[in-house]
């Protein structure tokens, strides 16, 4: 979802106010767009996760650790 004009705090009737120029409502935002309100960056869900999925979430950080573990040891 990529944020649009009417989104944007200086959309007011059509125009930018930031710019001073009419401005598509639907037409994507400019690098200056600020929103409304906050907007998540990801989307959200129930917010539960499965134990199998913690376990398994655990697991690949462990992995990760021990690669990196062992670069740190190649450097000394």
């Amino acid at each position: 979802m990529f944020p649009t004009h009417k989104d944007c705090i200086n959309f007011r009737d059509g125009i930018c106010m930031v710019l001073g120029v009419p401005v598509n409502p639907n037409g994507p935002a400019c690098p200056r767009f600020t929103p409304r309100s906050p907007m998540p960056l990801v989307p959200q869900g129930s917010g539960e996760v499965s134990l199998e999925e913690l376990k398994r979430r655990i697991d690949a950080a462990e992995a990760k650790l021990r690669v990196i573990k062992s670069m740190l040891e190649r450097l000394r």
